[in-house]
């Protein structure tokens, strides 16, 4: 896996402008929200409780991607690609300090996108992902 800057400072950007792979398993982890990953269809918001802030719901998330993905045998490092539904872009700064606490030193691309509303009523993002093992 090569990471291209692009002249950026890796320190002060949550994601790399592009990841270059050749060969290798790819994993493609469905849209993650703080739900339990396993939980009944259709949706009892009863039974389903999120943490109310933004940046534990992206913390839930990610534990999320991260279960699915360790179950296909990746690692977090393996990710190449994040994209990111959010339904308080002004809440973006708690979103990124969640999100590299999780990530550590590893940035992957990333697209952070806008909506109106989730799933649930009572979610603010969900975040799905593509990984490489190589």
């Amino acid at each position: 896996m090569e990471f291209i800057t692009a002249g950026a400072d890796p320190a002060e950007m949550p994601f790399m402008p592009a990841i270059v792979t050749s060969g290798g398993r790819h994993i493609w982890l469905s849209g993650a929200t703080a739900f339990p990953l396993v939980h009944k269809h259709p949706h009892d918001e009863d039974e389903l409780r999120v943490p109310d802030g933004i940046a534990d719901q992206t913390r839930a998330c990610l534990k999320n991607l991260k279960i699915a993905l360790e179950a296909a045998g990746g690692t977090v490092t393996d990710i190449v690609e994040v994209t990111i539904y959010n339904t308080d872009m002004d809440a973006q700064d708690a979103v990124n300090e969640a999100y590299m606490e999780f990530f550590g030193d590893h940035r992957p691309c990333r697209t952070h996108i806008g909506v109106n509303r989730l799933v649930g009523s009572q979610l603010k993002i969900e975040i799905s992902a593509h990984a490489v093992i190589a």
